[in-house]
């Protein structure tokens, strides 16, 4: 939808079920990687714009306005299964990669350190 109108981004507050992020998420030929808010968190994170305290009480508090009942600690395997370990596409691993160099970031250390934060 933002490439058809031409944004830079779109964010949407649909996640349901074969919702615009789950779609996008099964597009493997797209050149659109979708986000949901928790990955815009753990990216800021990773980048240093969030302490682990700030990104747990942002977290919480959307999830509080959405009335999700979310868990910080495994969106954040589902995030790190997502770039790292288990990739819907090569694109998203190389983004990440792509990502974490030209941020400077180092990503085991940073999401290791949030980690052992978060209450389990």
């Amino acid at each position: 939808m933002a490439k058809t109108l031409g944004c830079i981004s779109l964010v949407t507050d649909d996640i349901k079920e074969r919702g615009p992020h789950y779609t996008l998420m099964r597009t493997l030929e797209s050149d659109v990687i979708p986000f949901a808010f928790y990955e815009i968190l753990f990216l800021d994170y990773l980048e240093q714009r969030l302490s682990e305290q700030e990104l747990l009480d942002c977290f919480n508090r959307i999830c509080e306005l959405s009335k999700l009942t979310w868990d910080c600690a495994i969106k954040l395997k589902t995030f790190i299964r997502r770039f790292w370990s288990n990739p819907y596409s090569q694109t998203e691993k190389e983004w990440m990669e792509s990502f974490c160099k030209d941020n400077g970031v180092n990503a085991m250390e940073r999401v290791q350190k949030l980690y052992h934060f978060l209450p389990k």
